[in-house]
């Protein structure tokens, strides 16, 4: 099967300034420190088309895996087509994730993108050094399949601490895939398809080439945030690239 790729690509230049609060991979040296940044070269506008370059192309590639790929990449936004781009580049395993998700997601939902200001993407990054990462990030592309990849992973974090002492993450994935109320049995076989896994190792590619290796990371219109940022610090640097976003439309 060859490469699928999502909608999303970015590139992004690092600037790294506060604390430690990001998780970083285990073979990339010092964990980067946690935030913010600016660049007049950076965007986090998305491809949005997904074209059949963008699918798997083999002759064993079906019709069927080609929907599946559109549905899980479109299943991870969130808010309207025409809203600034907030792209969270993200890991389930990671206490720092959650620790922004449980603190601002709902804030960030109910001021930005409900609003209509923001439109939001959730980008992979499983870490290696946490194990079920990959599982996570592969089912809850699953339920993005089925139109519930937010409420999956709101459940992923919010049981983040039951994974840490399980060998076999299947049977607490499919726990939530029924708490979500998921149809379980294409939810199994969607687990199983190699073009899912390839859509995870692409998201993971374009967090390499960008040089993002720690999460949770924003790509917030022209800027790149690190780390798990307080909702206040957060909510100002969505206002400055709303604010960037505004001064070049009227240009």
């Amino acid at each position: 099967m060859s490469r699928p790729r999502s909608a999303f690509r970015f590139s992004a230049l690092l600037l790294f300034l506060s604390a430690l609060t990001a998780c970083g991979r285990a073979d990339a040296g010092k964990v980067p420190t946690a935030t913010a940044t600016a660049s007049a070269g950076l965007s986090a506008s998305p491809l949005l088309q997904t074209t059949a370059a963008t699918l798997p192309g083999t002759p064993s590639d079906t019709l069927a895996d080609s929907v599946m790929i559109q549905r899980a990449d479109k299943g991870r936004l969130m808010g309207r087509d025409d809203a600034m781009w907030v792209v969270m580049i993200s890991d389930f395993q990671c206490p720092y994730c959650k620790q922004w998700h449980d603190s601002s997601m709902a804030n960030l939902k109910r001021d930005y993108i409900d609003a209509g200001k923001v439109r939001m993407a959730y980008l992979h990054l499983p870490l290696s050094n946490h194990r079920h990462a990959r599982a996570q990030a592969e089912a809850s592309m699953c339920a993005a399949v089925q139109d519930k990849f937010w409420e999956y992973a709101d459940a992923l974090f919010r049981e983040q601490r039951a994974f840490q002492p399980i060998e076999n993450p299947t049977a607490k994935l499919q726990q939530i895939a029924r708490d979500v109320s998921l149809d379980l049995p294409s939810f199994t076989r969607c687990r199983k398809s190699d073009a899912i896994r390839m859509l995870v190792g692409n998201d993971e590619r374009q967090a390499s080439q960008a040089r993002v290796q720690s999460t949770p990371s924003f790509l917030i219109g022209d800027f790149l945030v690190q780390g798990a940022l307080p909702y206040t610090d957060f909510r100002k640097a969505i206002d400055t690239a709303l604010a960037v976003a505004k001064s070049k439309r009227t240009r």
